[in-house]
């Protein structure tokens, strides 16, 4: 048996997103989220918000909708350039089709103040009838030391269509990483993603609380009864796994996870590293999920199978980048989909623009535990 999975670079490794002359997205376009829209019924709404009524004639193998983080080059009066979510929509092979010119998310406009400074990385699920977007949203502290003046906050927001969005605010919780009704997170938390599945009859968000040494930062599991919360965090998933040549590593949640069989997950996230030189690396890693044994009071059992280090940054656009907002050497993903037996990954390379990548579905679900990939 073969034991590596092939990653193959799609569009040659050029952008299918980059910065426009649009203001908001003039500096770098990154992290986005997926959906993928088949012309079924139940799509029929979103499908005739982003293309028109005649969508389902125009695309018979659906389309794909990228809501991706944006940065302009320059914002004034504000302590640093915030962050907006564009939209993108593509072909099933995610050729680009339509640009919408005007963000459909955009900081400020909640209680707390909560993402008055940005809205960050959001990812899509779709859950109890309705689009869910979770989002870091990054405020002030009041703090003025350079080191400690934003928080970052998971937010919600809903749509009936994935173009129009309604702001829930902060996710509520008991756990310090969570707003309350009265006051925002005491700690930052960021990568809010939720399953596309209630699990014994809750939804269940997975997060990253950015508490202690940046080596102790790892995926935490939540659940709640509604997905806006209030959640009860049930503890640490998973922690990054040392590689050598990393002199520190630190786990962040990914994309949306996909259903593979009842209760079963594949999940394709992100470590974040430093090498020589303080300097960072992103990786992209592949998790399996699997509820069907959990213990909830083992968290770290869910876990049944991961490829860690799966993919690395090598091209151009993934190692460098052109702005003063760019972060080189960085893959980070916020949405896949399968297609045609196909994994799709549309993803940020360099903090800069939105690359994309696939590999055979199957073959990694087959393959994950045997911690092997080609490069």
């Amino acid at each position: 048996m073969n034991k590596c999975v092939h990653i193959e670079r799609l569009f040659k490794g050029q952008p299918i997103i980059s910065p426009t002359e649009s203001w908001w997205e003039s500096g770098v376009t990154f992290n986005t989220a997926a959906v993928f829209l088949e012309p079924v019924d139940t799509n029929l709404v979103a499908l005739g918000a982003l293309l028109g009524e005649s969508s389902f004639d125009r695309f018979p193998d659906g389309v794909v909708a990228l809501h991706y983080r944006a940065r302009p080059k320059l914002d004034p009066g504000f302590p640093w350039t915030r962050s907006f979510v564009g939209l993108s929509i593509h072909l099933p092979d995610l050729t680009p089709i339509k640009r919408f010119e005007s963000f459909v998310l955009g900081p400020g406009g909640i209680l707390l103040g909560a993402d008055d400074q940005g809205v960050e990385d959001p990812r899509i699920t779709w859950l109890d009838g309705k689009w869910w977007m979770f989002y870091c949203g990054v405020s002030l502290t009041g703090d003025q030391h350079p080191a400690n003046m934003w928080i970052g906050s998971i937010c919600a927001a809903s749509s009936d269509d994935l173009l129009h969005w309604q702001k829930h605010g902060p996710v509520t919780g008991e756990d310090p990483s969570f707003a309350t009704s009265s006051s925002l997170a005491t700690i930052s938390n960021k990568d809010g993603v939720m399953f596309p599945d209630r699990i014994d009859g809750k939804a269940v968000l997975l997060h990253r609380p950015m508490d202690g040494d940046i080596g102790t930062w790892g995926i935490n599991i939540a659940t709640a009864d509604r997905p806006e919360g209030p959640y009860s965090d049930l503890g640490q998933v998973r922690a990054a796994m040392a590689f050598e040549g990393y002199q520190q590593s630190w786990a962040g949640a990914g994309s949306v996870p996909i259903r593979v069989r009842p209760g079963l997950y594949l999940s394709i996230e992100h470590t974040g590293n430093y090498i020589a030189g303080q300097k960072r690396k992103y990786v992209l890693d592949a998790f399996l999920y699997d509820f069907n044994h959990w213990n909830p009071s083992k968290p770290e059992s869910l876990v049944v199978g991961r490829l860690d280090d799966m993919m690395r940054p090598e091209t151009d656009f993934e190692l460098y980048g052109s702005s003063p907002d760019s972060v080189g050497n960085v893959l980070f993903a916020c949405g896949t989909y399968v297609h045609d037996g196909w994994l799709y990954i549309p993803y940020g390379g360099g903090d800069t623009c939105v690359l994309a990548a696939r590999l055979r579905f199957d073959d990694l679900v087959a393959l994950i535990e045997t911690q092997a990939v080609c490069h």
